[in-house]
């Protein structure tokens, strides 16, 4: 400040004034500094009082009818392993066209029984409308109109570093809250999608904050109180790495879990890679895009349409396709629908027709 002020000093000086009998002096001009159009890294949340209070109403306690052994009762500091008690763990409520609780499946696998408590301790009962074993995913209808539920933000955003709080209600009586960061986002992971029994834990959300039985199948909340993961519990030693299903993938299986009770998984065959720029310079790509296939899988869809390893998925059906999202529109594809690829082959962009065929299990 003071260097500009002598700036304009010196330029009054040099452009004299009325008793110096030279011409006015020029209006004083204050030049501001330029900012920042954006605050880029945002100071850390005082609490996340708010985000709880808002949110809280919607986060339920899942339990059976009869007790249950190596529930949430059991994790208390000198409680046996066995321990029977009724609580399950958590789950909340989500906007699908109806009441509709999301929880882990592994929560109501062997329940015969189940039941939701809300935050004022009614208690309903509840009906499993759909499992996804493979996402631990479970969608439970309540009958009871008017409930509170919670919005699913955008996974597919998220960044390593950015804070969350892992909402839980495993008794019915009080919600619990444990906060973090992203660790990782699982999203470069992507195409480790394949066939088996259970998603890789590589392609989940993972965070630092605890989870473990009591707040399994509860919402991760952004600092905007969306929903951007399902909490599942490893296990409940300290220092265990803590998971969520990304809410784009229970974005994608809601209304299938919905329909059909389950979600019927078709797959492409390939391991795919992402395009670098020496890639794309390599191959006389005019773009840096698409996926790479890497490996065919014997007898898979993609086999049987022709894909072979240096080919260059850039489209599905018309949609872009990188890495991340390729194993996930093929996962979501129709069954025995032809779709058409786009693929980049000998410098030069071809046609090929493929038909999803069912995820062997």
């Amino acid at each position: 400040m003071k260097a500009a002020a002598l700036a304009l000093v010196v330029a009054a000086c040099k452009w004299g004034g009325p008793d110096a009998g030279g011409a006015a002096a020029p209006p004083p001009v204050e030049v501001e500094t330029p900012r920042p159009s954006r605050v880029l890294y945002p100071a850390a949340p005082v609490s996340f009082v708010d985000v709880v209070r808002d949110a809280r109403a919607a986060v339920v306690a899942i339990k059976s009818a009869t007790p249950v052994k190596s529930g949430p009762a059991a994790m208390f500091p000198g409680a046996p392993p066995t321990a029977s008690d009724p609580s399950l763990g958590t789950g909340f409520l989500i906007a699908a066209g109806g009441s509709f609780v999301v929880t882990n499946d592994h929560i109501v696998a062997d329940a015969a029984d189940v039941r939701v408590v809300t935050v004022d301790g009614t208690e309903l009962p509840a009906r499993v409308v759909g499992r996804d074993p493979r996402l631990d995913l479970a969608l439970l209808a309540v009958d009871a109109p008017r409930l509170p539920a919670l919005r699913l933000g955008d996974s597919d955003e998220v960044a390593v570093g950015e804070w969350v709080v892992v909402l839980g209600n495993p008794f019915g009586d009080e919600v619990t809250a444990a906060a973090g960061i992203v660790s990782a986002t699982g999203r470069e992971a992507a195409a480790s999608l394949v066939p088996g029994p259970a998603m890789g834990f590589r392609t989940f959300l993972q965070v630092d904050a605890r989870v473990h039985r009591g707040n399994s199948g509860g919402p991760v909340l952004s600092t905007a109180g969306e929903v951007i993961g399902v909490a599942v519990a490893t296990g409940d030693r300290t220092g265990e790495l803590s998971f969520a299903v990304p809410a784009a993938r229970l974005r994608e299986v809601i209304e299938p879990l919905k329909t059909y009770g389950t979600v019927r998984r078709a797959w492409l065959g390939v391991l795919a890679r992402p395009v670098t720029r020496e890639l794309a310079t390599q191959l006389t790509m005019a773009t840096v895009a698409g996926a790479i296939v890497t490996e065919v899988k014997a007898g898979s869809p993609a086999a049987k349409a022709g894909l072979r390893p240096g080919d260059v998925v850039q489209a599905w059906d018309g949609k872009p396709v990188d890495h991340k999202n390729l194993p996930w529109l093929a996962a979501n594809a129709p069954v025995g629908r032809t779709v058409e690829l786009t693929v980049w082959r000998d410098r030069g962009a071809i046609r090929v027709d493929l038909t999803p065929e069912p995820m062997p299990e």
